[in-house]
């Protein structure tokens, strides 16, 4: 740690995040000599003294179609919000309640399944799945949006006193479902967990309801031998290996008569895990004086790692590592000659202040 440095920045909702234990390039043989563990640069990631080539796996699902599926995923838990209101209504006081009691809940940076933007995520949907109008949920949601467009008052004014006449536990409670789903946040490009599975298990999802395995939704889209994985695991060996000795195009035709009666979902659309949620709290030591806590966990946000052309990182580049402190926490300046230079500390600086 006396060679290490850190970062500290703003994130884009406005708190402060400090990312630790960074380390200048021409520093790390010495670290190396002295014992320490030096991670996040390519000689240490590789894992290889030789700096090898690092081999890149090829993803089961390209991000085009990780988009597609997790598009329809959203949709689909649209349809259940809107048939059960009560969960939309816990979902929506689950991401205001720590923004209004940061203090009791702590300051965290991690995605939430909500995006409070005001943008209708209508148009975002149909960029990344062209084929939801012909899915049941999208079908159902459409039908909910006439539904609205037709009770709701036409000129703005008049909204406020319309809503303040209706039912707080029927006719309300029902909009804010439905205006709830258009916020949804469940769009990504790769597999990774996602903040609104837990929207998921609220709901008791079951996506085979609202998509099936076809040429045009799946298997057009995956390889040949992703293909004959799906129809080992969801039908028999044999049969998947009958398809191995047709071309590509026949063996997804194939693909999609044999599952056509199965109820099968890629790992996309049934995975529950979520992004661990760091939380960053001020403590105070036995001196009185604030603290912060200890590196929070990597929040899963899948930004890559980036370096300038000193090998330094870059600030803000990656969420994973990073220490946060609560608002307000007073850092108490170093006397005057002691600092060590910015951005990162070095053995001459050390001990030249020493």
């Amino acid at each position: 740690m006396a060679e290490a440095g850190a970062f500290v920045i703003i994130d884009p909702q406005g708190k402060l995040l400090i990312e630790r234990g960074l380390v200048r390039r021409e520093n790390s043989a010495a670290l190396d000599a002295a014992g320490a563990t030096v991670t996040g640069t390519p000689q240490a990631e590789a894992g290889d003294p030789a700096g090898g080539p690092v081999t890149k796996v090829k993803p089961v699902h390209s991000a085009k179609l990780c988009q597609r599926l997790t598009a329809h995923r959203t949709v689909a838990i649209h349809a259940e919000m809107v048939a059960q209101p009560a969960v939309a209504l816990a979902a929506l006081l689950r991401h205001l309640i720590p923004q209004a009691l940061p203090g009791h809940y702590g300051y965290t940076s991690a995605p939430d399944y909500l995006a409070l933007s005001g943008d209708n995520n209508q148009d975002s949907l149909l960029r990344a799945a062209d084929d939801l109008p012909t899915c049941p949920a999208w079908n159902a949601i459409e039908a909910q949006r006439a539904r609205w467009v037709a009770e709701l008052p036409a000129k703005r004014a008049d909204l406020l006193p319309w809503l303040a006449k209706q039912d707080p536990g029927t006719t309300l409670l029902d909009l804010l479902a439905f205006c709830t789903g258009t916020l949804l946040d469940g769009v990504v490009g790769e597999e990774k967990p996602q903040a609104i599975s837990a929207l998921a298990g609220a709901l008791n999802l079951d996506m085979t309801r609202y998509w099936t395995p076809t040429r045009a939704t799946y298997f057009d889209h995956v390889s040949k031998a992703r293909i004959g994985e799906v129809v080992s695991a969801a039908v028999s060996p044999k049969v998947a290996a009958d398809l191995g000795k047709m071309k590509k195009a026949d063996a997804a035709a194939a693909a999609e008569l044999r599952l056509a009666k199965v109820a099968w979902l890629p790992e996309i659309l049934t995975d529950t895990e979520i992004p661990v949620t760091p939380s960053w709290e001020a403590r105070d030591d036995e001196d009185g004086n604030a603290g912060e806590d200890e590196h929070g966990p990597d929040t899963g946000n899948g930004s890559d790692e980036a370096q300038d052309d000193e090998g330094a990182a870059e600030p803000g580049s990656n969420h994973g590592g990073i220490n946060n402190t609560a608002c307000g926490v007073a850092v108490a300046p170093a006397p005057a000659g002691t600092r060590p230079p910015w951005p990162f500390p070095t053995a001459a600086g050390i001990a030249h202040a020493s």
